[in-house]
């Protein structure tokens, strides 16, 4: 077999994990039988991506991702007139991760403090949440519940801390 004409587009979780789902809707509908294999590696990759902290972990419930939606970031980020344009492949972690905060969305944006400032981080952040929605609840993201202040209580004394 001779590969004539090679792919180099690059998929979402969201593309791989729609695909598999119509493939195994088309399979069923017309009765197919599918190799034990690939039934094995179908499922093991849709229970990866519906696992926690997936952002497609509550997919069937939310419906928060879909082409749609992708369409709809990708116009707003192209709206927001940041200073520098996002590549391809940061586009993807996006997609991929959706960040809820600067933190996160920092290991999605290569040199991301150089390139942005914080508004625009923010921004970007902002539009994430309203286009993709996210899955914890607003104020509960970590830190804000104040376990950092209950930690030190609970420093057992020792010579390293100087207690």
């Amino acid at each position: 077999m001779k590969i004539l004409e090679s792919q180099n587009a690059l998929l979402s979780n969201y593309e791989v994990y729609q695909h598999i789902v119509d493939l195994r809707k088309r399979n069923k509908t017309q009765n197919r039988r599918v190799p034990g294999n690939a039934h094995h590696i179908m499922t093991e990759v849709i229970s990866y991506l519906r696992t926690q902290p997936s952002p497609l972990a509550k997919q069937d419930e939310t419906q928060a991702y879909s082409a749609e939606a992708i369409s709809r970031l990708l116009e707003r980020l192209r709206e927001a007139n940041l200073p520098s344009e996002l590549t391809k492949g940061e586009v993807l972690s996006i997609l991929n991760l959706r960040p809820t905060n600067s933190a996160v969305l920092s290991t999605a944006i290569e040199d991301m403090e150089e390139r942005f400032t914080e508004d625009e981080q923010n921004r970007i952040v902002d539009i994430i949440v309203e286009v993709l929605g996210r899955d914890d609840p607003e104020g509960q993201e970590e830190g804000a519940d104040g376990e950092g202040e209950a930690m030190e209580e609970d420093v057992v004394p020792s010579i390293e801390n100087g207690h």
